[in-house]
């Protein structure tokens, strides 16, 4: 997630293998511009009605961050899943005319506040900074993860995401073609 209030922007990740675990990252940016994963440290954004960019297999354990670039914070829920919150970070990054740019961690990451111990389905992101949550992802199906503040749900600040493959039922991506006009 990376976040900058009014219109949402949503994830996509890129996945590493450290210890087992598969980190991604997402980008979810509730965004002037439309933003949702980074790439090259550019943001850069999806709809909901775009394709699942989020896709854990059935029984990964999985890291997920959320960028906050905006001045307040945000209430992230992913439905589904309990997860425990890893850390902080704090964030850098340049934003023109809601173009955000040159991201990059900053400083030390710190641990969950004493209230975040234990298993959760919220989390606060604060702003600028990277919040990060492990999750196992064990029930297969499509789900979606998005801000808790009911005016950014709303607005379309939530994406999809699924466990495991496809199954009968769910939503599939629309065909290519034309972008869809808001």
């Amino acid at each position: 997630m990376i976040l900058h209030m009014h219109r949402a922007g949503h994830g996509t990740y890129t996945r590493q293998k450290n210890h087992g675990v598969s980190f991604r990252v997402i980008a979810k940016w509730l965004r002037l511009a439309g933003v949702d994963h980074l790439h090259a440290g550019t943001a850069v954004g999806n709809m909901w009605a775009d394709g699942v960019t989020e896709n854990p297999a059935l029984g990964a354990t999985e890291v997920w961050e959320f960028y906050n670039f905006t001045a307040d914070a945000h209430p992230m829920h992913v439905h589904e899943v309990m997860f425990e919150v890893v850390d902080r970070q704090p964030i850098t990054f340049t934003e023109d005319m809601g173009l955000v740019t040159n991201v990059a961690l900053a400083g030390t990451a710190r641990p969950p506040e004493p209230t975040e111990s234990g298993f959760k389905d919220t989390v606060i992101a604060y702003p600028g900074e990277v919040t990060r949550i492990r999750a196992r992802f064990t029930n297969p199906g499509q789900f979606a993860w998005h801000c808790h503040i009911v005016s950014h749900e709303d607005n379309e600040m939530m994406r999809p995401y699924r466990i495991g493959p496809v199954q009968p039922g769910q939503p599939v991506p629309p065909p290519p073609g034309p972008p869809m006009k808001p």
